[in-house]
């Protein structure tokens, strides 16, 4: 092919596809508006992908001069809460699948490659003219034209080439990144510096977020993200920095003060990029003489394929056309097909990014994203976590071996397990750990490493082992604690412990110890640092959250899972905390009692992988309590009450989760003869029966005959409130009944 090649748009895109053209033969030239490669910025840190930017930049013959461009250890990977602890963390693993380098850089190593000339700077395309054939006129603010017989748009978002092509125009996403920065961050701003960390730092929640890059020489650069209207961001004047730094800063209000200092204390004025989409499916006829790549062809919202998508464009147009030299029609051809299934895929990914990290289940589903090893995780058993430092129940350990022992509610083929350190002073040392099904353990591993420190305050996850799971096996989960390690975050009641050593995948733990359960009390397994089992390998049919307190953690949802059949796919996640209120924390001295339902709503209910259901099965904690254990004044009203479980319907039904309410059952003998307390029950249970939403009611199914007030004496626990074993399988039977009729895939009918 000899006829020269029109580009417009010296981008990233533009630039790959004059270089591959180069080292072809075929010759290009490349008008771009700027008046010079220095003319404006070039944007921040981009991660080039194995198989899209680096398979572009290995077609242009560069990959070894960008290496030379990496910023090493940027690959890393921490997701923050908005109070600024520590949610997931990955290190740069020095595999290189994602270097990290500055668009800037990787520009100027494009132009470098290009034979002098090749970018014409300063023309600033006016309009294009169709002269038949195939050829266009093409002009220029400066009054010059060129006719050209091959005409590329490369010219962005706002292509003045695409009306040939196509009517469709960009329209506004729903959010806008505003960017700032901040220098010499570790002298500056040490401690924003530390919670950043060698990478990139997320921070987000619904409607909201912020993502922060650790560039080279110092540098922060921070994208804050919102998910406005654009006539809410019309009310900010950027051109007063001030103002509108505090302005967006509001939107925050409560967040960390490192986290803060990214908006506050940017040494740039704050620039609103408002983030604009064409259609997924945008595609157009093919037009002789001429074509789109990147964002022209493709606009969608950021989710770190854009520059890639356009360097592999324009990679494979010049590939196409070097491979059908007598026949652009058909080279064009060959390229776009293969653009537009790609680009339509993305940019439905694209916007699945922007829910995950703005969505109402953000940051919980962004987690998963990332984290997830590329495997769709159900979780097949779970606990809810709480401060136990306070409580004597066990000793410390140090040089012992715990084993816990949990049933599967699904089955898959893989299985990885989260440990928190949640609720504590220091960092736990996990020396060793193992999981296993039937008598088979596998060594765990963090990150590839055997042994893992969890930081207090955060969680990790064992990497994902093969190891096939089927729903009612029990998963053992052994962890060798090596130091001095407080009982402090922890659920459930029954687990093992050994003498001293390491004893991970023993058939049997010496000396192994484990409480028997008082009679008549249901007591679920669980343990120390467990909370999340986790399997893939399956498709759920619903993934159900148990919200409540001690007659939920006390067994039923366990109960339940065992229930149902054995070829339904329905997991049953246990989030019940043991004297658990729903509006207020657990009292100083109680602990254990957990953050209020309200509180913890969105790391044990959003936070749960796949969440379709949400049972909240509170007891009578918030108006039974006060006046006993905690303060009179704490009595709830019925409208208190009322407005707290509405506020935790609204959150969930926003997220797209079903909700089930549960009557709540008798208080028992020591509280039957308080009317305003029995009044109380009565009301909330009248308003769950009659509010208009599914209800399971447990009242009922427990419940005396011969009086109401108390439970019947077959399915009541010695303290005559809670319910023992056969009053949890009589709530898991209620419930089961209560999914059938609501009509729950899997359900038994």
């Amino acid at each position: 092919m000899t006829t020269p090649v029109t580009i417009i748009g010296a981008g990233l895109g533009g630039l790959t596809l004059a270089r591959v053209l180069h080292l072809h033969g075929i010759p290009a030239t490349v008008y771009e508006r700027d008046p010079s490669a220095e003319a404006r910025t070039q944007g921040g840190q981009l991660d080039i992908h194995e198989h899209t930017g680096q398979a572009a930049l290995e077609a242009a013959g560069l990959t070894e001069r960008f290496r030379a461009l990496i910023h090493q250890g940027a690959e890393a990977t921490r997701v923050l809460s908005p109070q600024g602890a520590v949610l997931f963390e990955e290190p740069d693993d020095g595999s290189g699948g994602r270097p990290e380098v500055l668009r800037g850089d990787l520009r100027r190593l494009l132009l470098d490659s290009l034979p002098p000339g090749t970018v014409q700077w300063g023309r600033k395309l006016t309009g294009v003219t169709g002269l038949g054939a195939g050829r266009h006129e093409v002009s220029f603010a400066d009054g010059s034209t060129v006719t050209t017989e091959l005409l590329v748009g490369a010219d962005g978002a706002w292509s003045k080439v695409r009306p040939l092509l196509s009517d469709a125009t960009p329209g506004y996403a729903g959010a806008t990144f505003v960017e700032t920065y901040l220098y010499d961050v570790d002298e500056r701003h040490p401690r924003t510096a530390a919670a950043v960390g060698a990478g990139v730092m997320y921070a987000l929640s619904p409607g909201k977020g912020i993502t922060a890059h650790r560039e080279a020489g110092g540098v922060i650069h921070t994208y804050v993200e919102l998910a406005r209207s654009e006539q809410w961001l019309a009310g900010i004047d950027f051109t007063d920095a001030a103002a509108a730094s505090a302005r967006i800063a509001a939107e925050f209000e409560g967040w960390a003060p490192e986290l803060l200092a990214l908006i506050t204390d940017g040494q740039r004025p704050p620039v609103a990029r408002m983030i604009y989409a064409l259609p997924g499916d945008h595609r157009w006829r093919r037009t002789p003489g001429v074509t789109l790549l990147g964002d022209a062809a493709h606009l969608m919202p950021p989710s770190g394929e854009g520059a890639n998508l356009a360097m592999l464009d324009g990679a494979e147009l010049a590939q196409a056309l070097a491979a059908n030299p007598n026949d652009v029609p058909a080279a064009l051809a060959r390229f776009e097909t293969a653009m537009f299934a790609r680009s339509s895929a993305e940019a439905g990914t694209a916007h699945v990014i922007q829910d995950l990290c703005l969505g109402e289940r953000a940051p919980y589903a962004f987690l998963g994203f990332i984290g997830g090893h590329g495997l769709d995780w159900v979780p097949a058993w779970g606990q809810a976590v709480a401060d136990y430092r306070a409580e004597d129940d066990e000793p410390d350990f140090d040089d012992v071996t715990l084993r816990m022992t949990v049933p599967a509610g699904i089955g898959g083929s893989h299985v990885r397990v989260e440990l928190s350190n949640r609720f504590a002073d220091a960092p736990v040392r996990i020396g060793h750990a193992a999981i296993g099904v039937g008598d088979r353990f596998v060594e765990a591993t963090f990150h590839g490493r055997p042994s893992v420190q969890i930081p207090a305050g955060v969680s990790r996850w064992t990497d994902p082992i093969a190891l096939p799971v089927a729903k009612g096996d029990d998963v053992l989960i052994d962890l060798y604690l090596p130091e001095p390690t407080p009982y402090a975050t922890a659920a459930g009641f029954r687990f093992d412990r050994s003498g001293p050593g390491d004893f991970t995948g023993a058939p049997r733990l010496p000396r192994a110890s484990v409480a028997p359960d008082p009679a008549g009390w249901s007591l679920p397994a669980g343990g120390p640092f467990l909370r999340t089992v986790e399997v893939a390998g399956t498709e759920p049919q619903a993934v159900i959250v148990a919200f409540g307190s001690s007659s939920t953690a006390m067994g039923w949802p366990q109960y339940a899972a065992g229930l149902l059949p054995a070829e339904a796919r329905i997991a049953v996640v246990n989030r019940g905390i043991p004297g658990n209120r729903l509006l207020r924390d657990a009292p100083e001295q109680a602990p254990a009692w957990g953050q209020s339902g309200l509180r913890r709503f969105d790391d044990d209910v959003l936070g749960t992988a796949g969440a379709t259901h949400l049972v909240i099965a509170y007891n009578s904690n918030d108006w039974g309590l006060p006046g006993r254990t905690t303060p009179i004044d704490e009595m709830p009203t019925i409208d208190q009450l009322i407005a707290g479980y509405q506020h935790l319907i609204d959150r969930a039904e926003a997220a797209g989760i079903a909700v089930i309410l549960a009557t709540i059952t008798p208080l028992g003998p020591e509280l039957r003869t308080d009317p305003h307390r029995e009044q109380l029950r009565q009301q909330l249970n009248h308003w769950i029966r009659t509010g208009g939403h599914e209800c399971v009611d447990f009242d009922a199914a427990l419940r005396s005959p011969a009086d109401p007030t108390r439970l019947e004496a077959d399915y009541a626990a010695p303290d005559g409130t809670h319910p023992n074993i056969n009053g949890s399988r009589r709530l898991a039977q209620t419930m089961i009944d209560a999914l059938a009729r609501a009509g729950t895939a899997g359900a038994p009918r």
